[in-house]
């Protein structure tokens, strides 16, 4: 069992560690415990289980006497469980000890410290030492991914268009909506096809006559689901957009990806794939559209 609460973009970096505990325990289900849209999307991908974070499981947080039954026998069954919604020492932790008192239990901070200067990854591995086996199963899953990307292969019948997301859930972390509109206009006069994906945060970040603005250079669309963003993603030929979600799991899919950073370190939250190139610049803003253009074009 893993469970997690944070961004799509740090889900996406735990899923070697789902792969890897597949492959050691190829007789038991792997189930994530995580939001419904999240669970369907790992279901997808890595053909994993999931079980809704809503249907009773914040009881863990205070009185786990409270928890519905099914959750304590799932609880029960499991002989490996890895969260990031709680760490040791937290009644979190003393009451999963109880009601699975022969699980593995694994705390595991989402995000390295201030100051951390290797990958993601590299973080979590460090904190799987204790756990030298399933260390040196997510090692290799990560060495796959890098080589192959993981989980669901895309369809070799890929549409010839690039798909933007000018998007994230930060805005320091967004390279300007004006300089992806320019970027639309350099794939237009050079005669590709490109397409925009806008989800929540961008219908309610953008003026009404930026979100036209796009409209207006390229066919947009708004996926309502993750599922809806995956299929987006495995159907384009590449892929360009800020340090978010979508980015990391175009990466991940093998999706040729650019994606561009400012504030947040490549160092450290590069998307995890085969065919995945990084842009910095600080502030994002200085990066030149020529710049992104010729990455984005190389990286096809």
């Amino acid at each position: 069992m893993i469970f997690h609460s944070a961004a799509l973009g740090d889900f996406v970096l735990t899923w070697p560690l789902a792969v890897a505990l597949g492959r050691l325990y190829p007789q038991s289900r792997i189930i994530y415990v995580t939001s419904a849209q999240k669970g369907a999307l790992a279901e997808k991908v890595l053909r994993v289980d999931f079980a809704d974070v809503e249907s009773g499981w914040h009881h863990l947080f205070g009185d786990a006497g409270s928890l519905p039954e099914p959750c304590r026998k799932m609880l029960a069954g499991a002989h490996t469980i890895a969260t990031s919604v709680a760490r040791e020492g937290d009644a979190w932790i003393a009451n999963i000890r109880s009601l699975a008192p022969e699980s593995i239990v694994a705390p595991l901070e989402p995000r390295p410290p201030d100051g951390y200067s290797s990958h993601a990854t590299d973080f979590l591995l460090r904190q799987l030492d204790a756990l030298p086996t399933i260390r040196t199963a997510v090692a290799q899953i990560l060495a796959s991914a890098a080589d192959r990307g993981l989980g669901l292969m895309r369809s070799n019948a890929v549409d010839d268009h690039i798909l933007v997301h000018p998007g994230s859930g930060a805005e320091a972390k967004c390279w300007p909506a004006e300089c992806f509109l320019r970027l639309l206009d350099k794939l237009h006069a050079s005669k590709r096809t490109a397409r925009v994906i806008l989800g929540e945060v961008e219908l309610e970040q953008f003026p009404a006559d930026t979100l036209r603005r796009f409209e207006s250079a390229a066919p947009v669309s708004r996926p309502e689901t993750y599922l809806d963003l995956l299929s987006e993603l495995s159907r384009a030929s590449a892929y360009v957009g800020n340090d978010s979600g979508p980015t990391h799991l175009a990466g991940i899919i093998g999706v040729p990806t650019l994606a561009l950073f400012g504030p947040t370190d490549p160092a450290i939250w590069r998307p995890l794939g085969p065919k995945v190139k990084t842009l910095r610049a600080q502030p994002i803003a200085t990066l030149a559209v020529e710049d992104v253009y010729d990455a984005l074009t190389r990286a096809e």
